[in-house]
C-alpha cells in the first residue's frame, strides 16, 4: 500500500524513544525522562493571553498562506535590530507551522530525484529523514573531537549534486556553538559551490557562554543563505508549532506553493501570539530567566556527569543537551538507551541517528528538575557500574 519513499523513510529516533517510554509510564514505571527535546516551562502568560484575545476578535478563519504581515514586519525588524539584515516582509519571509515543517518545505522546493543535502554531523535526527522525504541525498560530513565544524573536510564533500549545507548553531545534540570565524568560512564554501546554506537557529537565545552567529552577516539571502528559526524553545512554545523561513525571492515564493497546497495557513490567532512575542518587553524577561535556569541545570548535571567513570563529554554552552562518548568498547549507543531504559527506567536518546555517531548518547535537560537530576545521576552511575563489571567478567 505504501510508496517505496514512505516505507523506507525512518522514524524519528527521538519520537519512537519517547513512544516507549510513555507505554512504560502507562504501566506505572517511573521513567526519568532524558529524552524530551524541548524546555520544560509554561508559554509566558501574555502570550497564551494574546493567542486568546486574538481568538475573541475573530482570528480564526484562514489567513495568507505566507502569514500575517505584521509578525513578517515584526521579524523583519528583529534581524536588522540584531543582525543588521535588510529584508522585505513580502520577499523574504514566510511563516510556517514549526521548524522542522519549514525545513521540509525548503528541502521540497529546491531538491531533484538525486540531489544531495550536506549535514554537518552530529546533526538533528530529522534532517536525514527530511531530506529522504523531499526526495534528495543526506550525506553527513563530520565534525572534529571536539564536534567544531571540519571545513575542509566540508570542501572535500562538495559536488555538482550538492543543492543544500544544513548548519545548526547552538547545536542539537552537542550544545555546541559555532564561532564567527566557522560560519563565516561554512558561508564562503556554500557561495563558492553555489549551494544554499541552511542555517537552523532555533537555539539562537538559549546560550550560556559566547554569543550567537547568524549567518546572514556573512551571505543575504539573494545570495543562497536561508535562515530557519521559530517559538518552539526561545518561548517555550513547542506545542504551537509556529515558525518560519527567511530566504531568497524565488525560493520564498515556492514555499508559499506548497504551503498553499498542503496546510493552507498557520492558525493566524497563534501567529498573533508569534508577533506579541517578538514584540513585548516581557518576552525577554521571561527568555532571560528560562536560560538562567536552563544554565543552572547544565551546570549541576555537568558535575555530576565529570564524576561518573566511562564518559567523555564536553560543556556544552549552549540548547539543553549533553552528548557524551561512552567509553566501552563492546556496546552500541542504541542497545545501551534500550538497556538504560528497561533495566534502570532513564531515558536517553541513542547518538547513531545524530549522524553515526554509535558510542554516543545524548541527555537533554530542558524537562527535569533537581530531583529527576540527582536521581538519574545516580541510576546512570549504577548501569554503567554494571556494564563495566560484565564487560570484566
Amino acid at each position: 500500500m505504501l510508496s517505496e519513499k514512505i516505507r523506507t523513510l525512518p522514524e524519528s529516533a527521538t519520537l519512537r524513544a519517547s513512544e516507549r517510554a510513555k507505554e512504560l509510564a502507562a504501566k506505572g514505571v517511573k521513567v526519568l525522562r532524558f529524552d524530551i527535546g524541548e524546555p520544560g516551562f509554561d508559554t509566558p502568560a501574555h502570550i497564551v493571553e494574546a493567542a486568546y484575545e486574538a481568538m475573541r476578535k475573530g482570528l480564526t478563519h484562514y489567513g495568507s498562506s505566507r502569514g500575517l504581515r505584521e509578525l513578517r514586519e515584526a521579524i523583519c525588524q528583529k534581524f536588522e535590530e540584531e543582525y543588521g539584515a535588510d529584508l522585505d516582509p513580502d520577499d523574504n519571509v514566510i511563516i510556517a507551522p514549526g521548524t522542522k515543517y519549514a525545513i521540509y518545505a525548503i528541502l521540497e522546493a529546491i531538491l531533484n530525484p538525486g540531489d544531495e543535502v550536506l549535514l554537518l554531523s552530529p546533526c538533528w535526527v530529522s534532517y536525514e529523514g527530511i531530506t529522504l522525504l523531499a526526495g534528495g541525498k543526506a550525506r553527513f560530513i563530520s565534525s572534529n573531537r571536539n564536534f567544531r565544524p571540519d571545513v575542509e573536510a566540508l570542501k572535500e564533500g562538495m559536488s555538482k549534486r550538492v543543492k543544500a549545507i544544513i548548519i545548526n548553531s547552538p547545536n542539537n545534540p552537542t550544545g555546541v556553538i559555532f564561532d564567527e570565524r566557522e560560519v563565516k568560512a561554512i558561508a564562503e564554501v556554500a557561495h563558492d559551490e553555489g549551494a544554499l546554506l541552511i542555517s537552523d537557529e532555533i537555539y539562537e537565545k538559549i546560550i550560556f557562554e559566547g554569543k550567537h552567529v547568524c549567518a546572514l552577516r556573512f551571505m543575504s539571502p539573494e545570495e543562497g543563505c536561508v535562515v530557519v528559526n521559530g517559538f518552539s524553545k526561545a518561548f517555550a512554545m513547542t506545542g504551537w508549532r509556529l515558525g518560519y523561513v527567511v530566504g531568497p525571492k524565488e525560493l520564498i515564493a515556492g514555499i508559499n506553493k506548497i504551503m498553499q497546497q498542503t496546510v493552507s495557513c498557520v492558525p493566524p490567532f497563534i501567529q498573533w501570539a508569534g508577533y506579541v512575542a517578538l514584540t513585548s518587553p516581557k518576552s525577554e524577561e521571561a527568555i532571560n530567566e528560562m536560560v538562567m535556569e536552563l544554565k543552572r541545570r547544565r551546570d549541576i548535571l555537568y558535575e555530576g556527569l565529570r564524576s561518573l567513570k566511562g564518559l567523555r563529554l564536553i560543556k556544552p554552552k549552549g540548547a539543553f543537551y549533553f552528548f557524551p562518548e561512552v567509553e566501552k568498547p563492546d556496546i552500541s549507543s542504541v542497545d545501551l538507551a534500550n538497556y538504560l531504559l528497561e533495566r534502570y527506567a532513564i531515558m536517553v536518546v541513542p547518538g547513531k541517528p545524530f549522524g553515526g555517531y554509535d558510542k554516543h548518547i545524548r541527555i537533554s535537560y530542558g524537562a527535569v528538575g533537581d530531583v529527576e537530576i540527582k536521581e538519574f545521576l545516580e541510576r546512570l552511575r549504577k548501569a554503567l557500574e554494571e556494564i563495566e563489571g560484565k564487560s570484566a567478567s
